[in-house]
């Protein structure tokens, strides 16, 4: 009996010690979970309708743009008058009508623009956040190419969030386009989103590791991959106009990119915030920053 008394003690410390791991273990496995289900939930968006062309006035044919992957995208080819073509890849879950307040600009100013619809709204999944998707744009290069009323040597790109980092990364790949304008975009998504890279609390650094670990689940990718940072200075000579709004907290990292070299233009919108660019700036000066950037780059070769 003295025995069994004695004894008592140890088990509740040894009982109360496994607790304590337990509950240690819960606490830490909760953050993981929580990054985790974020990105794996953020890379499988739903599709975004936007509106039609004939709503806003505009005329566009409806086309389909083949993809290497077996899939074709719907699309909008909406002509201009100056021969030039704007390619304009959907944002996130973005149907082909999902920009088109901007794209009325750019044909306003005499460009041919392409839209086409995202990844979610044609049965891909899961959406890699912009890489993958910057191949798409390549496809829509393709696609371009076999249009008699297309000069492949005035082609440029207008992304807005995702879509600007891709259009970031397939400008780097795909010496066509002439100049590209991302509008939003992140330059280093795990930094700018996660904070990975730099001082973080407990729980933030456990919510990053689930957040890598879904990222990586889901698309068989490392999210250091999402940087274009590391990809701007390839496309020098080619230009860029990066487009943020005053209180977009993306701005600090665009404020960077920006020093990346001389083909690098950052145009800062007061009162503006994420993707409310053209309504905080006016048309007229949205079109005046805007096409005139590319009225700069796209000029008729002679």
């Amino acid at each position: 009996m003295s025995v069994s008394v004695r004894s008592r003690p140890k088990r509740i410390v040894r009982l109360a010690g496994f607790s304590v791991f337990l509950i240690g273990l819960v606490l830490a496995l909760v953050p993981v979970a929580l990054g985790w289900m974020t990105l794996w939930g953020t890379t499988h968006p739903p599709c975004s309708m936007g509106p039609e062309p004939a709503q806003l006035g505009l005329v566009a044919e409806e086309i389909s743009v083949p993809s290497r992957h077996g899939v074709a995208f719907r699309g909008y080819f909406l002509p201009g008058s100056n021969g030039a073509t704007i390619i304009v890849p959907p944002a996130y879950g973005q149907d082909r009508g999902g920009w088109l307040h901007e794209v009325a600009v750019l044909v306003t100013g005499g460009y041919n623009v392409l839209t086409y619809d995202s990844r979610p709204c044609t049965g891909m999944s899961p959406h890699s956040l912009g890489v993958w998707e910057s191949v798409d744009i390549l496809d829509a290069i393709a696609y371009l190419r076999q249009r008699p009323d297309v000069d492949m040597a005035r082609i440029g790109a207008l992304g807005f969030s995702q879509a600007g980092a891709s259009a970031l990364f397939a400008a780097a790949l795909a010496p066509e386009i002439r100049a590209v304008v991302a509008e939003g975009g992140y330059v280093d998504y795990g930094a700018q989103t996660l904070g990975i890279g730099g001082p973080q609390d407990l729980f933030t650094a456990l919510f990053s590791l689930g957040a890598r670990l879904g990222y990586r689940s889901a698309t068989g990718m490392s999210l250091s991959q999402l940087k274009p940072l590391d990809v701007i200075a390839d496309i020098a000579p080619r230009r860029v106009l990066l487009v943020y709004g005053e209180h977009e907290v993306t701005l600090a990292g665009a404020q960077y990119a920006a020093t990346l070299g001389t083909h690098v233009d950052l145009w800062v919108v007061p009162g503006a915030t994420h993707g409310s660019y053209l309504a905080s700036a006016g048309q007229q000066t949205y079109s005046e920053r805007v096409v005139g950037f590319f009225d700069s780059v796209l000029q008729p070769s002679g």
